[in-house]
């Protein structure tokens, strides 16, 4: 990292804590090729900066068998205090943001009972915008589906919220259960694929050039392997690739390259490659992650509203599943 710009180090880093913060410095290193002694100096590095925050653990979507929404569209709302305001009493949204030309973006967590147009209407409504375009984001995580939590794993799920990477004698202590039962029940969700383990990112803190990259694919045929191909070419700086229900020939990306020249070679990569008949690039301004139903189902927060900011007061934003 120089100054506030994350390096290819740093998001390379970033990628596998999004994806598993649970994970080891040692296994970090394995994937990575990053060096294992460098990893915790680079953690904390970023932490102070107020790039990252709390390692969370949470229950899976697909656990759930909870849908993520992304709606986006021109807001009359021009500032992200003005959307949060406009969405403040809205528990679904876990994500919003403001980007360049008038538009703006937010997540919805909606629960399996909920009525997903309602909700889009509700929400667009909330933050003026007229012409909403909703897509239910494909969910490829690992997993085994609905999984049924007991109050023991409710209590561990409580216990590893903030701190992913708690001992498990500690949670079996905070928990008031024993370590066998904690381990059993943890090594079942694991496997099961019904935890999240993340980490809150607050790319508002860094000087990368935040873009979320709206895509059509001209021939779905050889997607997978075309995306591949780009993901690759221009790694690590692509932090995903989203596929929707509602639109296959939709994708939709987001990058964070360290410079306006990065963007640029993202951009001619994506137009040499064939595949996608039209790109649309936004900038993101500003964006603020915020605590769901999921979350304060967790800790017990029933009808509080909890925001997570950087130690600065600056607002984050997670990978929007």
């Amino acid at each position: 990292m120089y100054g506030s710009v994350l390096e290819r180090a740093d998001i390379v880093l970033i990628q596998v804590l999004l994806r598993d913060s649970r994970a080891s410095a040692a296994q970090i290193a394995e994937v990575t090729g990053l060096a294992e002694k460098d990893i915790p100096e680079m953690i904390a590095r970023m932490r102070e900066a107020g790039i990252i925050g709390d390692m969370t653990t949470k229950p899976s979507l697909n656990s759930l068998n909870a849908r993520s929404v992304l709606v986006f569209g021109k807001s009359r709302i021009g500032t992200l205090y003005g959307l949060e305001h406009a969405l403040e009493r809205n528990d679904n949204v876990g994500w919003m943001a403001v980007a360049s030309g008038g538009m703006a973006y937010f997540a919805l967590h909606l629960k399996e009972d909920a009525d997903t147009d309602a909700e889009v209407r509700r929400a667009a409504s909330q933050t003026m915008m007229a012409q909403p375009r909703a897509l239910t984001r494909n969910l490829f995580e690992h997993g085994w589906g609905r999984h049924v939590y007991t109050p023991d794993d409710m209590r561990i799920l409580k216990s590893l919220n903030r701190d992913s990477n708690k001992d498990l004698g500690r949670v079996a202590k905070e928990s008031g259960s024993n370590i066998g039962k904690v381990r059993e029940r943890f090594d079942l969700m694991s496997g099961r694929g019904a935890l999240d383990f993340s980490v809150d990112f607050f790319p508002d803190s860094c000087d990368n050039l935040l873009t979320m990259l709206r895509l059509e694919v001209v021939e779905p045929r050889g997607l997978e392997e075309k995306v591949a191909m780009l993901m690759e070419m221009n790694a690590p700086y692509l932090m995903y690739f989203n596929t929707f229900q509602e639109s296959p020939r939709t994708v939709m990306s987001m990058a964070i390259p360290e410079n306006l020249a990065g963007l640029r070679a993202i951009l001619r990569n994506f137009e040499d490659s064939g595949a996608f008949g039209q790109v649309e690039a936004d900038l993101l301004i500003s964006s603020k992650i915020r605590d769901t139903w999921r979350d304060r189902s967790i800790r017990g927060l029933e009808g509080v509203r909890t925001m997570r900011t950087t130690r600065q007061g600056r607002p984050g934003i997670p990978d929007i599943d």
